[in-house]
C-alpha cells in the first residue's frame, strides 16, 4: 500500500467514523488489508498500520466527537485496529491532552498483551508525560501497584521513550522504577531491565547507585531484574554489583 492508497484509506475510516458505523470501519480496516501481499513480514504490517492511524490522527484532531467514536471503535476492535487506533492517539495526543488522557483511563483495563501495553506507551503515555510530568507520573505511581500486570508494564514501558524525550530526568524515572524492583511477572520484568538500560544511557551514575542499593535485597526477582537492568552500565560497574549479587 503505497502512500496516497494509506491516504485515501485513512479519509474512508475518518468518513465512515464520522457517520457513526464502527461496523463499516472495521469491515473496511479488513479488506483493505486482505489486498496486501498475505507473505508479508509482521513487522511491515504493523508499520502500514502505523501510517494508517497516523493520517487518521491527523485528521481527527479537530473533530470534537473523536473520543467517543475511537472509544466505540476500541471496544469492537481486534489487533489491527487497536494498533490504528493507538497510532490516531498518537497524533491527537499532542494537541489535545485532556481528551487523550481520559481515552487512556477508559481503556486501561483492556489491555491484553504486550504489543498493545507497549504501543499504547510509545505513542500516547509518553505524549501525556512530556505534556504533564507531574498529574501522568502521579497515576503511573498508582499503576504501578495495580493487580493487572499488563498496567504494571505499561508504566514500566513508558520510561524508555520519557528518557529519550526529557533527557535529564532520570530521577523520576528512577522513583517510579523503584517501586517495581520487587516485580514477579517475567513480562514486567522484562520491560523494567529495558527501561533500566534506557535511563542508564542517560545517566549512568544514578542508575548505578540505584541498581546497588537493590542488589544487596535477596529477592530473586529483584537480583534477575538488577541483571538485566546493569547491562548498559561499564564492564567494571557491572562487575561490582555481580560481586554484591554474589554470582
Amino acid at each position: 500500500m503505497n502512500k496516497n492508497e494509506v491516504l485515501k484509506l485513512s479519509k474512508s475510516i475518518f468518513e465512515e467514523l464520522r457517520r457513526r458505523d464502527i461496523d463499516s470501519v472495521i469491515s473496511l480496516i479488513s479488506k483493505e488489508l486482505k489486498k496486501e501481499k498475505t507473505n508479508k513480514l509482521q513487522i511491515t504490517k504493523t508499520l502500514l498500520l502505523n501510517s494508517i492511524g497516523k493520517e487518521l490522527g491527523k485528521l481527527l484532531t479537530k473533530e470534537e466527537w473523536w473520543l467517543e467514536r475511537l472509544t466505540e471503535l476500541w471496544r469492537k476492535s481486534k489487533r489491527d485496529e487497536k494498533l490504528i487506533v493507538i497510532s490516531a492517539l498518537g497524533e491527537i495526543s499532542k494537541k489535545d491532552y485532556k481528551n487523550s488522557k481520559q481515552f487512556v483511563l477508559n481503556l486501561l483495563k483492556d489491555i491484553s498483551d504486550w504489543e498493545i501495553c507497549d504501543q499504547l506507551a510509545l505513542r500516547v503515555i509518553v505524549n501525556l508525560a512530556v505534556q504533564n510530568q507531574k498529574e501522568i507520573f502521579s497515576l503511573m505511581h498508582k499503576w504501578i501497584k495495580s493487580k493487572q500486570k499488563w498496567i504494571r508494564r505499561l508504566t514500566v514501558a513508558t520510561t524508555p521513550p520519557y528518557i529519550r524525550a526529557e533527557k535529564t530526568e532520570s530521577k523520576v524515572c528512577l522513583e517510579l522504577l523503584d517501586e517495581a524492583m520487587k516485580e514477579e511477572d517475567k513480562d514486567v520484568k522484562k520491560a523494567i531491565g529495558w527501561a533500566l538500560r534506557e535511563v542508564t544511557k542517560k545517566d549512568q551514575k544514578s542508575v548505578l547507585e540505584f541498581l546497588q542499593k537493590w542488589a544487596k535485597i535477596e529477592d530473586k526477582n529483584t537480583k534477575w531484574i538488577v541483571k538485566e537492568g546493569m547491562k548498559k552500565l561499564a564492564k567494571e560497574d557491572q562487575e561490582k554489583l555481580k560481586s554484591i549479587i554474589g554470582d
